[in-house]
């Protein structure tokens, strides 16, 4: 597997914000779990040395059952050497202890929840992780996935966190790590697809004003959180209260300069009937719940305000990227959205999930296949040209084909014109015979339409004549 900055650092800032969540999830888990009895970065250094592994297989271009033999070798080791690293440090390596502390503890499963088992849980998942990390394409739509994913889970641990009475430490730190690599991964991102301003000209200085720019951010979220501390909240609450007694005090002052009304006569005592005490029926009993009834009302409130949450983010994530696409496009420009949303990504998820678990692979299978990166780069491509035109006076009318709209730009561009029709060829084949152009193909393609940028257009005939 051989790799680029760009591909590195998006494998690094994928890592770092999976990592993030994990912490936040393991340190949740071994709290409540084990009574925070391992170590949480011991486990979390499996992701990396799964990811480095796997992607050590790839380049050897080892078969894909080699590779799953290894893969279970090597985290079978692994689960077993931070069973004894973590747990059983002071027994030799020849003591048996150690290696039947794993069956005896999912023997035991249905009485108590082992340390050993949280080691056999996370470890595998880990594992997954790393393998699966080594084998996604580096895209704009994957890091902005890894995003919304973790932001969601980081969003309803520190949602349980408090509930639970645990302690998270370094929760400020944990978050502006988690956005560092958010917001370093999904610009690299996108501009490996080549459409963003870090593949222009200037990429450098845009490179140093991104980085100034997450620094920034950075640093007034560190001021914040230091200034705005328990003791800070409840200085400002001190202060709202003597405020809202001085207004109380200025209330009964005012209040106490109206006159008193006169007190009403007493009735003689003979004319009051005397009071009959009547016992009130004690109506609690009647709605005391069961206790198995109470702990099904309380998980089905849990998941539904968890699943109020997610659809909370679904909704702002959806709404906020609606808005970008609205702002950079133009009067008259097609707009062609990236497939990849969080709900599709969700349910393609699930899918394999279900697919994997229950054996249904080929019943749950998915008929729309997954877009090429070279079909994905020529569309990218066209748009760009579309967005340029508009912005030139010569927008695409929505009744237009592409190849009626070539007529227009060959009119306006003479000197493009061979350029012209080579982009809306390949993006005619790709939009609509699903084509994937070879790298030479693809090269050239970019070239026509840089060629295409340097020159100017005509103005239409109709503006021409006065």
């Amino acid at each position: 597997m051989k790799l680029n900055w760009r591909q590195g650092t998006f494998y690094a800032t994928t890592i770092g914000m999976e990592g993030c969540w994990l912490y936040a999830l393991l340190v949740l888990l071994n709290n409540q779990a084990t009574d925070g009895r391992l170590s949480i970065f011991g486990l979390l250094l499996l992701y990396p040395l799964a990811f480095g592994l796997n992607g050590l297989l790839l380049w050897l271009g080892w078969h894909r059952v080699y590779r799953d033999i290894i893969n279970v070798i090597a985290c079978g080791i692994a689960i077993l050497f931070i069973i004894k690293a973590q747990l059983f440090s002071g027994l030799a390596l020849s003591d048996t202890t150690w290696l039947l502390a794993l069956p005896r503890a999912i023997a035991n499963i249905f009485y108590a929840f082992a340390p050993e088992l949280l080691i056999l849980v996370s470890s595998a998942v880990l594992w997954w992780l790393g393998r699966r990390l080594s084998r996604i394409r580096v895209s704009f739509v994957n890091s902005v996935s890894e995003f919304q994913f973790g932001l969601a889970i980081l969003l309803i641990v520190f949602f349980i966190a408090p509930l639970l009475e645990v302690q998270l430490a370094n929760s400020v730190l944990i978050t502006l790590a988690f956005f560092l690599s958010a917001l370093l991964g999904i610009s690299i991102a996108h501009a490996q697809e080549g459409t963003s301003w870090l593949a222009g000209l200037h990429q450098g200085h845009w490179a140093g004003l991104l980085l100034v720019s997450i620094s920034l951010i950075l640093i007034l979220g560190l001021l914040i959180s230091s200034v705005i501390t328990p003791d800070f909240l409840q200085l400002i609450l001190t202060a709202l209260k003597w405020v809202w007694g001085l207004i109380m005090k200025a209330v009964a002052f005012l209040i106490s300069l109206l006159p008193e009304p006169s007190p009403p006569e007493p009735l003689p005592s003979e004319a009051l009937p005397a009071p009959t005490p009547a016992e009130e029926p004690d109506w609690s009993k009647l709605f005391i719940l069961p206790e198995a009834v109470r702990s099904g009302l309380r998980l089905g409130w849990t998941i539904m305000v968890l699943g109020l949450m997610l659809v909370f983010l679904w909704r702002v994530s959806s709404q906020i990227f609606g808005w970008l696409r609205r702002r950079l496009s133009t009067a008259g420009a097609e707009v062609e959205p990236l497939s990849g949303a969080f709900r599709a990504d969700l349910l393609s998820l699930l899918t394999r999930l279900l697919s994997r678990l229950l054996g249904l692979r080929r019943l749950l299978h998915r008929q729309r296949k997954p877009e090429l990166p070279e079909i994905t780069s020529i569309r990218q491509i066209y748009r760009q040209l579309l967005h340029w035109a508009a912005g030139r006076g010569l927008p695409r009318a929505v009744f237009q084909t592409p190849n009626e709209y070539l007529y227009i730009l060959e009119d306006a561009l003479p000197e493009s014109g061979e350029a012209l029709r080579s982009v809306t060829q390949h993006y005619v084949s790709a939009r609509y015979g699903l084509s994937s152009p070879s790298a030479d193909e693809l090269h050239q393609l970019k070239q026509s339409w840089h060629q295409v940028k340097q020159n100017r257009p005509k103005r239409p005939h109709s503006e021409a004549q006065p």
